[in-house]
């Protein structure tokens, strides 16, 4: 279903965080833009759609309603924000006492997502692991597997539903055409119905911590990556009972995969990333 195609190099390796890797897909422009975290630094790659690489320089991109792509970017020190280039900052939101220890818990950044009209949201303490949003509905996950949905309402969210975990840290999330994926810390991938939070199939996806799954949003191809060093391809099935089916599946062998995203909404294509890896790996149909 999918080959390896030629990686695309960066300048220092990804470090071990979940979802470390983000897209922006800029088709009006025919630019591909790649971010992957090292450290303190910030692999950042722009390419064309035909593959040409443009530049190379050294964390999610959201769009906001309106159109307006950003470049987020989370630590222990604070949330800063960026033009999506990486060009210019355009917002700085300091965490806690700037003078604190870093190691300090309380100065935490985690999770990122767009919800309802230009509104930016990031988790802020230790206990979130992951964010995403769709339209007005905002979902986020936690060290314990819990799972909250929330609505936007005007300037104020209100929580319209909760999936009580079961001790095991639900690291990333995705949502497509109502259904909501959770991918856990023991290998699992959860897919609930995102209005009821019912519970549609509950899969053993990998052998070990699932560190990103990504959904192409004309498809609904679900692409996870975990530490086991394989990445897997599903089909996500709509309905009252949502469910899931396996379709492709590969090994990166002697890596610890921790990000993956799809660079076509079909899923004719995605990529992935290793931990203390410096290439960002391709498979395409």
């Amino acid at each position: 279903m999918y080959r390896k195609e030629k990686p695309l190099p960066m300048k220092s390796s990804a470090s071990m965080i979940c979802n470390n890797l983000t897209i922006l897909n800029n088709a009006e422009k025919g630019f591909l833009n790649y971010a992957v975290i090292h450290k303190y630094l910030i692999n950042m790659i722009c390419t064309s759609t035909d593959g040409s690489q443009v530049t190379h320089r050294q964390t999610k991109w959201v769009t906001l309603r309106n159109g307006r792509a950003l470049l987020v970017l989370t630590s222990l020190k604070g949330i800063q924000v960026f033009e999506y280039d990486g060009s210019a900052m355009v917002y700085w939101h300091a965490l806690g006492d700037s003078n604190a220890d870093v190691s300090d818990q309380t100065n935490f950044g985690r999770g990122i997502a767009a919800v309802g009209e230009n509104y930016l949201c990031i988790g802020h303490n230790v206990a979130v692991c992951d964010l995403v949003g769709d339209g007005d509905s905002l979902v986020s996950s936690d060290e314990d597997g819990n799972i909250v949905i929330w609505k936007c309402q005007g300037s104020s969210l209100s929580q319209s539903g909760k999936i009580d975990g079961k001790g095991e840290s639900c690291c990333s999330l995705a949502i497509w055409k109502g259904i909501l994926v959770a991918a856990f810390g023991n290998g699992q991938i959860g897919v609930y119905d995102l209005a009821t939070g019912r519970l549609g199939a509950m899969v053993d996806a990998h052998a070990r911590w699932i560190n990103a799954i990504d959904i192409a949003k004309d498809s609904g191809l679900c692409v996870s990556a975990s530490q086991d060093s394989y990445v897997r391809v599903w089909q996500l099935i709509p309905g009252s009972s949502p469910s899931i089916e396996f379709k492709f599946g590969d090994t990166v062998p002697d890596q610890q995969l921790v990000g993956a995203k799809f660079i076509h909404e079909g899923g004719r294509g995605f990529c992935i990333t290793g931990y203390d890896c410096s290439d960002i790996s391709f498979f395409v149909q």
